[in-house]
């Protein structure tokens, strides 16, 4: 068989790039200490590398979901420990109001600092975690809470449905009393309001089939068909005290996250659950326990010496302390679960990382052999092929 120069040159050609080529796998796979470093070296294997890939990254998303959520809990179970603190000392002095020892100008003492409790648990309501919203549901773009108008009401002539509207706004608190009897939207119907708590009364008249009492700066439209009674000057009668409210305008749903596959859980609190106030979309306070209405009709009461009405604000009080407690304990429920939840995570994660690494790296110890069992063939091809190709018929002369 007679072998042609070209057949040398081609094979000992092939020959060489075979060799290069498996030195320069090799030197790739030193260099990244990854067996796998395309789809080529190894397709079963990078399919398995990119499944677990996929996996890890989604455990990473809901490990970082669990360290937000944790963030906001976190926030919020030291806001309610603070606010059960002051819920505790607003108790006290309503404890104090109720008694009967103080005088009317004590009252209207405590009554201010009875407003300090209810600004801090405002400030509270609306505490942020950046520009989010902690107790606004899933608005966390919002306040949880802003100023508006409420009103308190001293006996069972009115009800809170009597009120279909309150507009403007009031520095103090507005009392009101009529002073004739008839019905609103029907009947002419003679009013008087005072601004400096009882000094001085302002006389006005509801006109014949008007619902809207005009109260210089405020006003508040009455339901049609309300029964209305002359004021007796006893605290019996048609009265009532208009005055500023905490109104909840976050939604009435929490924030929710994904902290697993199949798991999501509340980041953060609907405030109105814990602290009550009045409801922005039907202008009516929320169920009682109601912790800010509540607060502001205490303070109503101690302006106007009501120890009766401080003493019916001190046993809702307690019912909302217990609400912020109870609030406080879900909280923290939901900070154990996402802990845990985040905890298994992270050791599920590391487990997947090390599937990955069994799958992907190289053995950096057989790599160093095979790469220098590489480069050995490599320039025993180069010298062979150098001795073979050098050759001619004179070598055989």
């Amino acid at each position: 068989m007679r072998i042609s120069t070209a057949q040398i040159f081609s094979l000992s050609l092939n020959q060489m790039n075979s060799a290069l080529n498996d030195v320069s796998k090799l030197t790739m796979m030193n260099a990244s200490q990854k067996r796998i470093n395309s789809p080529s070296d190894d397709p079963a294997g990078m399919g398995k590398v990119v499944e677990l890939s996929a996996y890890e990254s989604s455990l990473s998303g809901y490990i970082d979901n669990c360290g937000t959520a944790l963030d906001y809990l976190g926030a919020a179970d030291q806001v309610l420990s603070t606010a059960s603190e002051t819920i505790a000392a607003a108790m006290e002095l309503c404890e104090q109001a109720s008694t009967e020892t103080y005088t009317d100008d004590e009252l209207k003492m405590m009554a201010l600092e009875m407003e300090g409790h209810l600004d801090a648990l405002y400030a509270m309501a609306n505490t942020e975690m950046g520009s989010d919203s902690v107790f606004a549901g899933d608005d966390i773009g919002d306040n949880a809470y802003e100023m508006g108008l409420g009103v308190t009401l001293s006996n069972d002539s009115l009800d809170s449905a009597d009120f279909v509207s309150l507009s403007g706004e009031v520095d103090e608190t507005v009392a009101v009393r009529f002073t004739s009897d008839g019905t609103v939207g029907t009947d002419g119907l003679d009013y008087e309001y005072s601004t400096d708590g009882g000094e001085t009364w302002t006389q006005a008249t509801l006109a014949a089939g008007d619902t809207v009492l005009d109260l210089g700066d405020a006003q508040v439209e009455l339901a049609a068909g309300t029964a209305v009674t002359a004021a007796d000057g006893d605290g019996g009668g048609s009265l009532f005290h208009l005055r500023e409210a905490c109104v909840y305008t976050g939604s009435a749903k929490a924030m929710s996250v994904a902290v697993s596959e199949s798991t999501s859980e509340d980041m953060n609190t609907v405030g109105s659950d814990i602290f009550g106030g009045v409801d922005d979309s039907t202008g009516l306070p929320f169920d009682s326990p109601n912790l800010f209405e509540t607060l502001s009709d205490c303070i109503v009461f101690m302006e106007n010496g009501d120890h009766e009405g401080a003493a019916r604000c001190l046993e809702v009080l307690g019912e909302c302390h217990e609400t912020v407690e109870t609030g406080a304990a879900d909280i923290g429920a939901r900070e154990n679960k996402v802990t845990y939840t985040q905890t298994s995570l992270s050791l599920i994660k590391e487990l997947a990382a090390n599937s990955i690494s069994r799958e992907e790296d190289a053995d950096a110890t057989q790599l160093v052999v095979e790469l220098e069992q590489a480069n050995y063939v490599y320039e025993a091809v180069l010298s062979t092929s150098s001795s073979i190709m050098s050759m001619s018929l004179l070598d055989y002369i």
